[in-house]
């Protein structure tokens, strides 16, 4: 996106800034957007890491300013949404509409010029997030059923998912807005099985450590940080804004995704992994136990069910998996990175499920 908008500034003979008023902001009336040129009747909020501690806004280049570099009000933002909805008439009303067409697959993601195309319960929606330096953002919209959100955040959510799932509950109530983030406690043995020393995929390599109660990380070159907990399972430093998720592995082993500046990356253990306790191993009967539906939200479900020695799982719409048992009542997925934790009732019997999976967690009891 750079490299488009300095492209298409150059072919302009202007500034990008200019380009966009003069094609987008101005026949769409949004008179208060910009990108470098504030108007004076406009005022900038605080931004804010994900931790809340303040931070300052990123800044681009003017012609290298469609990464992210647009800067708007709520107001000229509704004005948009308006357009891509057809139902604020202007000159550019035609092109808005074409940009929401089909036009690639991207790593399973339909894709228009720059819209997430997804279907829910046969209503087409397209949803694309912002997100830079303390800010978030989002538009999601069903231009068939003329209705639409705009959600604009004084804080960088990136590295803890974004703002999809309040967007999506915002056009489908029935959908789950989600729980808010609370600080907790993390499990001791946690840290501990975390404990190591590790090389993200980015190639950065970093230590993780228990001081006391808490876990620390330090990169390489870098100083030792302090880390949080909080109720989704996450830990996050606590003086800058970045992300680390726990994964467990089919073996009881851990790695972890490293989520900073809106990228992740994949941590692998150097050298020996912590010692754990030896995995269970269930017999075809203990496996029946776990078997039944459990409903996560309103449209959709899990289905756990054995085959032989082998439990798997089946998502609504979805193909199945099979989980390995890490340890009882515990069962991971490491291909898609998911962790069931299993309930039982007074008489041992199985009653309920947790799904840990990309810093959501989903509890369902079994029907």
């Amino acid at each position: 996106m750079m490299v488009l908008s300095y492209a298409l500034a150059k072919r302009s003979g202007t500034d990008y800034e200019t380009l966009l008023r003069e094609r987008l902001f101005s026949p769409l009336g949004m008179s208060d957007t910009y990108v470098a040129n504030r108007p004076p009747n406009v005022s900038v909020a605080q931004g804010h890491l994900s931790n809340a501690l303040p931070t300052g806004p990123w800044d681009f280049p003017v012609d290298m300013a469609g990464v992210g570099g647009v800067r708007a009000t709520l107001p000229d933002m509704v004005r948009y949404l308006e357009g891509e909805l057809g139902i604020r008439e202007s000159a550019i009303t035609p092109a808005l509409e074409r940009t929401q067409q089909q036009i690639t697959n991207v790593g399973g993601h339909t894709m228009g010029m720059n819209w997430f195309i997804s279907t829910a319960n046969g209503h087409t929606i397209l949803t694309h997030e912002g997100g830079t330096g303390g800010y978030s953002s989002l538009v999601v919209f069903d231009r068939e059923a003329k209705r639409g959100g705009v959600l604009l955040s004084d804080t960088a959510l990136y590295d803890m998912g974004g703002l999809g799932i309040i967007g999506k509950h915002l056009l489908d109530p029935s959908v789950p807005a989600g729980a808010p983030r609370t600080i907790v406690d993390a499990d001791l043995g946690l840290i501990d099985a975390l404990v190591g020393r590790y090389r993200l995929s980015s190639g950065l390599a970093m230590e993780l450590r228990r001081k006391g109660n808490a876990l620390t990380v330090q990169a390489d070159g870098q100083p030792e940080l302090e880390m949080g907990y909080d109720s989704a399972g996450d830990f996050y430093p606590l003086k800058i804004g970045a992300l680390l998720r726990p994964k467990r592995k089919a073996d009881g082993t851990y790695t972890f995704t490293w989520f900073q500046l809106g990228g992740a990356s994949e941590a692998e253990r150097i050298g020996t992994s912590a010692p754990v306790a030896p995995t269970w191993t269930p017999t075809e009967a203990q496996l029946k136990e776990y078997e039944g539906n459990y409903p996560l939200t309103p449209t959709f479900a899990l289905r756990v069910f054995s085959v032989g020695a082998k439990l798997f799982i089946q998502g609504t719409n979805q193909q199945s998996l099979e989980v390995a048992s890490a340890e009882r009542d515990i069962f991971v997925a490491d291909t898609v990175g998911a962790e069931l934790d299993f309930e039982r009732d007074g008489d041992g019997k199985v009653m309920a499920l947790t799904l840990k999976q990309r810093g959501q967690v989903l509890r369902s009891e079994r029907n």
